[in-house]
């Protein structure tokens, strides 16, 4: 069996030993994307192919990221440069990957948005759901269906924790997926408490800093662009640091998995 606080305790040595080349990565690759993204977003204003063009190349970006990081903290001989090699070698899979589980995720939702609309409700023009003039019943119904979706894709997320170490390690596309439900057998129950408790903590996190850094930015600057932009950098701070952390994480869970393999027929 897996333990957690080992995989946990793997995770701090990598994060303390290479520590360097992770917040290069980051930087690069997590932080300045999020960054590009939120100063279009604050300055920009509605132009949509702005955006649009802004979220997709940030989006690619932090794969990419994610990627590399993942690569650093399965092989301590993997440096940055070979980071970046191996990154881009399997960013077209990780890419195919992502798109083929989005679309297929996606679609766990229908169910209860269409009961949704069944039950009368509404969207504005802001983008909110009016569910006043909504039935009862069917709007129930829309709940349940979304609890059990949402239920579902915190199952999946943990099944599919170790993908992007498969992708990187293994030369795998779409067969990382059925390898990640492998390598996670048996240990689902654990691994959706550590997605729990790490989306509390960042969740939290990221309350407070947007909290404290909104009123001292609101009380230096005069410009609500610039006070947006300065939040959002700092949210990306926390976030970059978040998804080195977690796929530090997934990568010693990755490892301690493939020992656990590995020793099965001797055991």
């Amino acid at each position: 069996m897996i333990r957690m606080a080992t995989v946990w305790e793997r995770t701090v040595d990598v994060l303390r030993g290479r520590a360097a080349i992770l917040a290069g990565i980051a930087f690069v690759t997590l932080f300045l994307p999020t960054v590009l993204s939120a100063a279009v977003t604050s300055f920009v204003g509605d132009v949509q192919a702005a955006r649009l063009l802004a979220s997709l190349v940030s989006a690619v970006l932090m794969l990419f990221g994610m990627l590399a990081i993942t690569a650093v903290a399965s092989d301590p001989r993997v440096d940055r440069g070979a980071a970046y090699r191996l990154a881009a070698n399997r960013l077209p899979a990780a890419v195919g990957v992502t798109l083929v589980l989005v679309i297929a995720l996606s679609l766990t939702f229908v169910p209860g948005t269409l009961a949704l609309i069944a039950a009368g409700a509404t969207v504005t023009a802001t983008g909110m759901v009016e569910m006043q003039r909504a039935a009862a019943g069917p709007l129930a119904l829309s709940a349940g269906l979304i609890l059990v979706a949402a239920a579902l894709l915190l199952w999946l997320g943990a099944r599919l924790a170790p993908l992007f170490a498969v992708v990187v390690n293994e030369r795998l596309g779409l067969g990382a997926i059925r390898r990640a439900f492998a390598l996670t057998r048996g240990a689902a129950a654990r691994l959706i408490a550590v997605l729990i408790l790490y989306a509390v903590l960042v969740t939290v996190l990221s309350v407070a800093v947007r909290s404290v850094v909104g009123v001292v930015l609101r009380l230096l600057l005069d410009s609500d662009a610039a006070v947006l932009f300065g939040t959002s950098v700092a949210l990306a701070i926390v976030s970059a640091g978040a998804t080195v952390v977690q796929n530090a994480f997934y990568a010693q869970y990755y490892a301690a998995a493939r020992e656990r393999d590995e020793a099965a027929p001797s055991a």
